[in-house]
């Protein structure tokens, strides 16, 4: 068990500098380089990431784990000889499946609560930077939507100024009803005398469009009619002692709040049909089954890391990383099959759990044959 958790351990912490890497390189030094954010603050955003990230390395690294441990103990002859002495391959196991079970308790609720309010405490402070200097959150050559009821993109920018500039205004529904394009734009953040803020977007250049699709506009950047210098002002939706605003996510809701948005509708019309209200409740029984069999994977991972290490039996690390990754990769590409299904009347919720039935399933198998010999 020692040999085991410390290996576990030590994988795990290797997969979370990886994915961690990723986005503090994606996300917070970006905020850092453009001044956005202080040095603490930066330190908060990284450690807002653990939540987040922790819950896709602990299968990897309990899968990592277990199969260089129990490869080890297959290559020196310790599984041959607790066989010997009466002692069955499936007690040998128990005790690692049992850890695996609480690490899939505690990953659950990394999944449903911890990580989504991290997340949603990692996007208020980038956007609560943003107060100072909103086009730090333009990429260029990206779909912006953390301002409620618009959606921005620029092709390039010169410091502050935005080039190439498109523009989207939304309905509470989510229907583009106005859009534009500047080749330059400047945004700032404006506040008037009873605290309400407002985005002020000053367009150069500006014209609009007939197309009110998003993607037509950006096929047929021509298609527009020209219109005089723009400036816009849209409510930002809070106070100026608050930080900004933005568009809560599916991946930022908890477990609670996705449950309560099954029955009271998310992102539904005024007047929905029953196909929309399907759609959309499919949607987050989705994310919610996704959470939950992501936690059950440290569990069905675990299981059958035990009978594919003792098949191996090779002490060799690079095999057994290799075997693991092997494993893994497998069991995302069935999830995200699994998560392919769009049709409501198919229950795509339930298909996400079928790749840990057939992981656990596979692992039961592979132990009553392990353990015959």
């Amino acid at each position: 068990m020692k040999e085991c958790a410390v290996a576990s351990a030590l994988a795990t912490g290797a997969f979370v500098f990886v994915l961690l890497a990723g986005n503090v390189v994606k996300m917070v030094l970006g905020a850092i380089s453009s001044g956005r954010v202080t040095s603490w603050e930066a330190c908060e955003l990284i450690a807002l990431l653990f939540p987040t990230v922790l819950p896709y390395a602990l299968p990897m690294g309990a899968l990592t784990g277990v199969l260089l441990t129990f490869g080890r103990m297959g290559a020196d002859g310790e599984i041959t000889a607790m066989k010997a002495s009466g002692i069955s391959l499936w007690r040998v196991a128990t005790p690692v499946w049992i850890v695996a079970a609480l690490l899939a308790i505690t990953s659950l609720w990394l999944n449903l609560e911890a990580g989504p309010a991290s997340e949603d405490g990692f996007q208020k402070i980038l956007l609560g930077s943003a107060q100072l200097t909103p086009a730090g959150l333009i990429h260029p050559g990206k779909l912006n939507r953390q301002f409620q009821g618009l959606l921005l993109r620029a092709e390039a920018k010169d410091g502050e100024t935005l080039k190439r500039f498109h523009l989207w205004q939304l309905d509470e529904r989510g229907v583009v009803i106005k859009a534009l394009r500047a080749d330059e734009a400047r945004l700032t953040k404006v506040t008037d005398a009873a605290g309400n803020s407002s985005l002020r977007v000053e367009m150069r250049e500006a014209k609009m469009t007939s197309r009110l699709n998003v993607a037509d506009a950006l096929a047929h950047p021509d298609d527009f009619v020209a219109a005089q210098q723009t400036v816009m002002e849209v409510p930002l939706g809070h106070r100026a002692d608050e930080k900004g605003t933005y568009v809560k996510r599916l991946r930022m809701m908890t477990g609670g709040e996705l449950l309560t948005a099954m029955e009271t509708g998310w992102q539904l019309p005024a007047q929905p049909t029953p196909e929309e209200r399907a759609t959309d409740r499919m949607r987050l029984a989705v994310q919610f089954m996704f959470r939950v069999a992501t936690a059950l994977s440290v569990l069905s991972l675990t299981m059958i890391a035990v009978p594919l290490a003792v098949a191996v039996g090779r002490s060799e690390t690079s095999v057994n990383a290799g075997l693991a990754l092997g494993v893994a990769l497998t069991y995302y590409l069935l999830t995200s099959m699994a998560m392919w299904v769009k049709d409501p009347s198919w229950h795509p919720e339930f298909w996400v759990l079928v790749p840990n039935l057939l992981v656990a399933g596979a692992a039961c198998l592979l132990m009553w044959k392990a353990a015959k010999h």
